[in-house]
């Protein structure tokens, strides 16, 4: 059964032109925004500053006037309209470079007009897929040899072509490529960092996240929600008896068994030396419990020569009006957990309306005890 471990492979940035936004989605759209407006807004100022500079032909100053009043208006658009609007982005890069294509047309003398390009195209090549990055550069070579061939007048025009084209399609390849790679090392560290190094399963700073957020969806969507906490009895013995070696087995081996036992919209985590949480959405008390005894259970048939046997004491609470958030829940877990370790282990405790009720996992065999 699948669970919400980390134990998973980096994907590719070109599956997800925004991959990067995996660690922060609201700083990735927030930069986005920044870049998008900046490069409008720097390229209209550009524009205006060469106008009062010397130059042999004026002709082009009316039309550098309405590109440059076209890239404020841009600005503008990129600023209001980018929020939680993916598209947004694309526009952004399509009008950049039909822009500086407008350039290359009207411009007289043509000379650095062509290094505006690399605007538009360093935007893509971070920010969209290598699909768009591939169209944009179509788009780039298309536009540059319309400008070129149908309203240019200058005599280098293959030559201009062929320089431009291959210089910013080899410059937005390299980019593109290093965004990638970034994204990449930014996913292993961000794995790295949530996940439980021994067994794979997510650790507690990644836990309390995974736990927020699935109380939250609990309730939004009016679903019950219950958590179980695990705890390998005497493990400290098994380490002192046994070996480290071995001790390390038996934690993965118990992580296995979770997660064979988990539906896909459990959390499990590791979340101390042999603690284990399960968030079990959509289930109600009475099932969590079941489920409890039923690892307990698997649990004692699983000794064999290489490892020892083993069982465990779990806590399980449901959320409620008492217990309505993550700490309160996950402090009457750690009660219950508590009691049934008190109460001689190998054993689930319940916590329900305001104490606990401790039963025995053993095969075959219920009991039933309540403490305050």
């Amino acid at each position: 059964m699948a669970s919400f471990t980390l134990n998973r492979s980096v994907l590719s940035a070109a599956d997800d032109p925004l991959d990067r936004s995996a660690v922060d989605p609201r700083a990735a759209e927030n930069l986005m925004r920044w870049v998008g407006a900046a490069m409008f807004v720097l390229g209209s100022v550009t524009l205006l500053a060469t106008l009062p500079m010397p130059d042999p032909n004026t002709s082009d100053h009316p039309a550098l006037r309405v590109i440059a009043v076209l890239l404020g208006l841009g600005a503008v658009f990129v600023w209001t309209a980018l929020p939680g609007r993916r598209w947004v982005a694309r526009v952004t890069v399509v009008y950049g470079i039909l822009l500086v294509s407008a350039l290359m047309a009207v411009t007289r003398p043509i000379e650095g007009t062509p290094f505006f390009y690399l605007w538009p195209m360093v935007f893509s090549a971070y920010f969209c897929s290598r699909r768009e990055v591939a169209a944009d550069l179509l788009l780039m070579w298309t536009t540059l040899a319309l400008a070129l061939f149908v309203w240019s007048d200058d005599p280098m025009k293959p030559v201009l072509l062929i320089s431009v084209g291959i210089s910013v399609t080899l410059i937005t390849l390299v980019v593109k490529l290093l965004a990638e790679h970034v994204t990449a090392v930014i996913r292993q560290l961000v794995t790295a960092a949530d996940t439980d190094y021994l067994t794979g399963l997510l650790n507690r700073r990644a836990f309390d996240v995974e736990f927020r957020r699935q109380c939250d969806r609990a309730r939004r969507s009016g679903l019950p929600l219950a958590l179980a906490m695990f705890d390998l009895d005497h493990f400290k013995q098994v380490n002192d008896r046994h070996g480290h070696a071995v001790g390390d087995q038996v934690l993965r081996d118990f992580a296995e068994l979770l997660e064979r036992e988990l539906r896909g919209g459990d959390t499990l985590a590791r979340v101390g030396g042999e603690e284990f949480a399960v968030v079990l959405f959509g289930v109600e008390l009475d099932d969590a419990v079941a489920f409890a005894e039923r690892i307990g259970r698997e649990l004692q048939t699983r000794g064999s020569g290489a490892t020892p046997p083993l069982s465990a004491s779990a806590g399980v609470a449901a959320m409620s009006e008492q217990e309505p958030n993550p700490p309160a829940l996950l402090l009457v877990a750690d009660r219950a957990l508590y009691a049934a370790k008190a109460a001689g282990r190998r054993r689930v405790a319940v916590w329900d309306r305001g104490a606990t009720r401790v039963e025995a996992h053993m095969a075959g065999e219920r009991l039933a005890v309540d403490a305050a």
